[in-house]
Order: C-alpha cells, then structure tokens, then sequence
C-alpha cells in the first residue's frame, strides 16, 4: 500500500488522466505521429502468432541492440516466441526522499506542493511510455523493422519486428545524394512513377533533417526551384525547408514532412541519444495513416496485486503506485503491452539515399566492374552479360551493349532490391 494513502485516494486517478493529456496534447509537449498516423487496435492475447495472423509479413527475432550493423541487416540470436514483451519504466523514492517528504507532509498548506513530489514519476513514466513507442514507429517506418526491449533475454538484446517490406519496394539513388553530381529530382520522380506502375499513387515523403539538407545544397533542386520561381540567372539561392517542401507539392503533388526527433535512453545509469530515424531513408506513403498501434491487456490489469493504486489513463497504459516500510520507500510503475505494427506495407516505397554503385569503370572495353549489393564480393563481369542481365531484371532500361560503362552503372543503380537480386543471378565474371 502507498505510504502516501490518502493523497492517492483524492488524486492519484484523477492526476494520472491529467498527466495523460498534458504529455500528450500540451503545446510544449512533443507531436507524437503515432497518435496521429496509428490506428489503435485491441489483440485479444498479444502473442507473436497472433500478431502474424492479421498481419501475414511479420516476424520477430531477438537481435543484438548495440551492433553496428543496421537493424534489418542483424543476425537473429534467435526466433522470438510467446508474447510480446511489455514496456515499461519504475521509479523509487527512496528512504532520503521520503523523510523530505514526512516533513512537507507535516505543514497542512504545502498539499500542492506534495502532491507533486508524490505524484511527479506518474508524468515521467507517461511521458517515457510514449516516448519508446514513438521511437519504434518511427524506427519501423523509416527502415520497415523496429526493435523493443525484452527484459527476459539475457544481455543487451531486444525483439526485432520486420515488417516484410517487399524488396520490389526498396530503391537506391541513382547516385548518392552525398555527391556534389546527385540528380535528387530524377530518384523523387523515379520511385513515384514505379509506385504507379503498381497503381500506388504516393502522397507524402518523409526523410530526416540530413536528408533535406542534401536537397536544399544540391544544385538540381536549386534548379527546380529557381524555374518554380520563373528565375533564369546563374547564381541560385539555397531553398529553405518551407520552399523545398512547396517544391514538392506543387511539382509532384508530394506533401514533404522532415523527421528531427532525438530519443534519450538510459540503461545502467548510463544515457544515450539516439535518432528517431533511420540514417539516408526517404520513406513514401499513401496518406498518413499508415497502421496500428496494436496493444492488449497486461497481467497485472487481471490480478491486481493486493495493496497497490492502480490508474489507466488511456486504453493501454497502466500507472500503478505502492510503498513499503523496510527500508521506507515509494515505487511507481508504468507499464503497456503495445507497439507498432505497419499496415499495407505494399503500398510503402523506400529510397536510400546512399546505396549506389560507384565502382570505377573502364571504359572502351568487354568488362564491367561491379560489386554485390551485399558488399560481399568485387569482380569484373562481361559487358554482354551485365547487359543482358539488366534487361532481364528490367526490360524497361533498355540496356544497350553500346552504352558506356557510366550508363550501365547508373540502370544498374535504378533498379529495385528486388530486380537487383534477379540482375547479380544473371551477371556472368568475365
């Protein structure tokens, strides 16, 4: 039982609610997109098959949180089974804290004041809740994996969600935007006409800040948008977000949306920051409703343990407060069985704006240089085959034995995951 009984009596639900609404509706608190762009979604038992039966592409692996590799690149230490780990945060007020506590407790005209001493972790712990959710959403929706932690996996693991994006849906940039020669323009435009040969029309782009500082310095968008601007001459000022963004939808109809969120996480006493979007992804959707935040009943919602002041300030987090005697302390939980879960992953286009082959060609001869998209392996090919295979891969490149080597790499870089797997099958060494 809290040793604060009366205070959780008169204010504990009421505040628990009130916590709610500020961490997520104030005007200082941060805008939450899955709030806006989940819908909620009640799973009777919140296991892994359960999971997988509505949504037939997911799976779940336990993976290494700290390896360097990127999340849907890691190796599973395991298949994942059973149900989905909860997530959570406790807070303790130890027995320092509340012997300042005692003495506030004394003096009848600082109710308020204690009350929010009493009742502050109820508001961190909201906050953090919402917090992991919104990073796996937005971790999942820039990469099509997210992870969470499980705190019944031995070490620093966590379950891995994949959302099975099809790699017909996953491109690179025909060159990086990185390069001072990228043709931005030319990739936005690309993977919104082959999202429309699937008869998917994309109507929004989203990419973190690094992705739109490449588009404000890159000289093919200031070209795009000085003729937007009906300029002819050759000194082009550099766009800002806001005329980047109206570049987009009055010239692709693309409603552009810049993801600059940070997450701080604290393990062992130790905290990092960590970015709530995956690194060179540029992420096109139909609309902005793009899943569910599928979420259940926790445990301790069916078997209450005996003493302990139970809150629900929404339909899937559960506030709990207790205290004990020896030693004196006050412990606050809160704790959901919930995380996000892509729908229509069909229609969900990724572009990395890093991944393009830039192996050194010599042109003038019957090779081809070219590494694997893996990395794994480097080797010259016959020009012939590279040719034929691009053709295979996708006949709409049009891939000719007279194009140069620079040309050829440039169709290579054009094609999806998908058409590059039927491409590398098909590439003869030389």
């Amino acid at each position: 039982m809290s040793n604060f009984k009366d205070l959780v009596k008169k204010y504990f639900v009421a505040l628990a609610t009130r916590y709610y609404e500020k961490v997520n509706g104030s005007a200082e608190a941060p805008n939450y997109l899955h709030d806006s762009m989940l819908t909620e979604e009640y799973s009777v038992d919140m296991t892994y098959a359960s999971v997988s039966g509505d949504y037939s592409r997911v799976t779940a692996d336990i993976v290494s949180f700290d390896s360097p590799l990127p999340l849907k690149k890691r190796s599973a230490i395991k298949k994942a089974s059973g149900e989905i780990p909860k997530m959570g945060m406790k807070y303790i007020l130890n027995e320092k804290q509340m012997n300042q506590l005692r003495l506030l407790k004394l003096m009848p005209n600082r109710v308020a004041e204690l009350a929010r001493k009493v009742f502050a972790d109820v508001e961190n712990g909201i906050f953090g809740v919402k917090e992991l959710i919104e990073y796996a959403f937005l971790i999942g929706l820039s990469s099509g994996a997210t992870i969470v932690e499980d705190e019944t996996n031995v070490g620093n693991h966590g379950v891995r969600i994949d959302y099975g994006i099809s790699d017909a849906n996953q491109f690179g940039a025909e060159v990086k935007w990185s390069s001072a020669d990228a043709k931005p323009v030319d990739d936005i435009v690309r993977i919104k006409s082959r999202a429309g040969d699937t008869g998917v029309v994309p109507s929004h782009v989203w990419m973190d800040a690094a992705g739109m500082l490449a588009l404000q310095n890159n000289e093919q968008v200031k070209q795009y948008y000085a003729q937007s601007l009906n300029f002819a001459g050759a000194n082009v000022g550099t766009p800002t977000q806001a005329q980047v963004a109206a570049l987009f939808l009055n010239g692709w109809n693309l409603t552009l949306t810049v993801i600059d969120r940070s997450f701080t996480f604290e393990k062992n006493g130790q905290r990092t920051v960590k970015k709530g979007w995956t690194p060179n992804m540029v992420v096109f959707t139909v609309g902005t409703n793009v899943g569910s935040l599928v979420y259940s009943t926790l445990a301790e919602e069916e078997w209450p343990v005996e003493g302990t002041a139970y809150a629900k300030p929404n339909p899937y987090i559960l506030v709990s407060k207790s205290g004990q005697t020896d030693p004196v302390s006050e412990k606050t939980a809160v704790q959901a069985l919930a995380f996000p879960i892509l729908q229509d992953v069909d229609s969900i286009f990724y572009l990395n704006t890093e991944e393009a082959a830039e192996d050194a060609q010599t042109e003038d001869d019957a090779n081809f240089d070219y590494t694997t998209a893996d990395g794994a392996t480097t080797a010259v090919y016959t020009k012939q085959s590279v040719v034929d295979a691009i053709n295979e891969a996708n006949a709409d490149l049009k891939a000719k034995i007279t194009n140069a080597d620079s040309t050829l790499q440039n169709k290579i870089n054009k094609l999806s995951d998908e058409e590059i797997v039927v491409f590398e099958d098909n590439i003869v060494v030389a």
